[in-house]
Parts: C-alpha cells; structure tokens; sequence
C-alpha cells in the first residue's frame, strides 16, 4: 500500500473503524467524495471545537502505518513539515504566536519556536532550535539535533533523538505531569534517548 493510500480517510475506512454517528455525518458533510488525507481531516476536527474526534482518528489510523510515516504526520499537524512551513513563511508567518490553536513553525539554525496559546503548537527542524509552549493542550516538538522542548499544563513535548551524524535514532515524547514532566521546564534528551531537564534558554 503506498504512502497516499494508506494516509487516506474514506468512508469506508471511517465506518469501519465504527466512528460514532456524529463523527462520521461530520465526514460525510466536510468531505465529498467522503475521502480525505489524514492531516486536513485531522486539523479541520481540531478547528471545529472536534479534539476528542481528532485523537480519536489518529488513534484508529497511527496502528495501522509504520513508524517513520507517524513522525512525518505528526510533523505535519505540529506543523514542522519543512514545505508547509515554507507555505506559512511565504504568507508572512512567524515563529511566534500568541493566539489559540495558532501554530508557530521554524526550520533554521537556532531558529526557536514559541507560543501562548490554547492548543497553539510550536515546532522546530532546525539544530540547536528550540520549541516551548505554555498553552493547554498544546505540542512542542523539536526535530533537529540539540534542540530543547518546554510545554504547559496538559500538554507535551516530542523530541527527535539523533546522533552526532544526525542520523535519526527514535522520536521520544512525553506528556506534562507524567513520568516526571513537569510544566515551564525545558528538556532535551540524553546519548541514550531519556528525557533529562535542560538549563533555560
């Protein structure tokens, strides 16, 4: 199955995966011919006030692609995928926001991301970039080489862990007030991928 096909929401899919009957007359409504990509299906959930039907899809579709194919959605949706930050770039985005579900995105060199708001996630491919986010809900996630995350209350931090080459060794993350994640604390990870608390930035 190629990398299109198996991203792709359709009506099938949706049924059955016995989607509740809200949910799937949303699918029906938003998308016609009742098929979609995962990532706007994922954000137009997200936009309409849907967030447990949002986590809800990603948990039916995540078991079913493999793991690398995970971390490129999940890219996406922080919105760190380097040709829809160049979308954003080009429309006058910055890496900055303060607005709910306003995500903030940077690829460069020591290019930090940073955000305030309900659900606004921060995300960052560049090395030595760091993400934080102090909103509910909301994601920071940082791809690069040594590069640090901080979240708030409910929400996570995903960090990629690669060697001194770059090369990619796993994609860690955690969420705030579990195995020891604390809110407004910046982490990175150590040789060995654990997340240990980093000095403020």
């Amino acid at each position: 199955m190629s990398e299109a096909q198996s991203t792709l929401i359709t009506k099938a899919r949706v049924k059955a995966w016995e989607a509740c009957s809200s949910g799937y007359s949303w699918f029906l409504e938003n998308y016609k011919p009742a098929e979609a990509e995962f990532v706007p299906v994922y954000q137009h959930l997200v936009r309409d006030g849907r967030g447990s039907d949002a986590d809800w899809l990603m948990g039916k579709l995540f078991p079913e692609i493999g793991a690398e194919l995970r971390v490129k959605l999940v890219t996406q949706i922080a919105g760190a995928d380097e040709n829809l930050i160049a979308e954003q770039h080009a429309a006058g985005a910055t890496g900055v926001s303060t607005e709910d579900k306003a995500n903030a995105a940077t690829t460069g060199y020591r290019a930090n991301a940073a955000t305030t708001g309900y659900r606004a996630n921060a995300a960052t491919t560049g090395n030595w970039a760091n993400a934080a986010t102090t909103g509910e809900g909301a994601v920071s996630a940082v791809l690069g080489r040594c590069g640090k995350a901080m979240a708030g209350e409910g929400g996570a931090i995903v960090i990629a862990h690669r060697d001194d080459d770059g090369n990619l060794l796993g994609v860690k993350a955690a969420m705030v007030g579990q195995d020891g994640i604390k809110p407004g604390v910046w982490y990175a990870l150590d040789a060995d991928g654990r997340f240990v608390e980093a000095e403020e930035s």
